[in-house]
């Protein structure tokens, strides 16, 4: 099996960046405890108005999909966080990618 890689960008309203930074990164230590998930990152933009960006890399995709099913992904949509989130941003897009080829600093001599 791939590993599995989903990225979403969230453009905050200004007045709510630190907003939507805290939220990518309290969700992000939600999911380090879940069947399949091997990484998280928050990224914070360089570039004005660039989107924050969140991504996780699982096992694969029936991992990811296992996690979005759970009763962990229900409680956080059930939160009232994601309606938040929208009034947050101006728009908001994810992708979904199968990881075809990669490499970490630490998996090579």
């Amino acid at each position: 099996m791939k590993p599995y890689l989903v990225s979403e960008s969230y453009f905050p309203k200004e007045a709510h960046f630190e907003d939507v930074l805290e939220m990518l990164k309290s969700t992000s230590e939600m999911i380090k405890e879940q069947d399949g998930a091997l990484m998280s990152m928050s990224l914070k933009p360089e570039q004005k108005n660039g989107p924050i960006t969140g991504i996780s890399l699982w096992t694969s995709r029936e991992k990811f999909l296992e996690f979005m099913k759970s009763e962990h992904a229900e409680k956080i949509m059930k939160s009232g966080l994601s309606a938040k989130v929208k009034s947050w941003t101006t728009n908001i897009s994810a992708n979904l990618y199968t990881v075809e080829q990669g490499w970490h600093a630490d998996s090579h001599d």
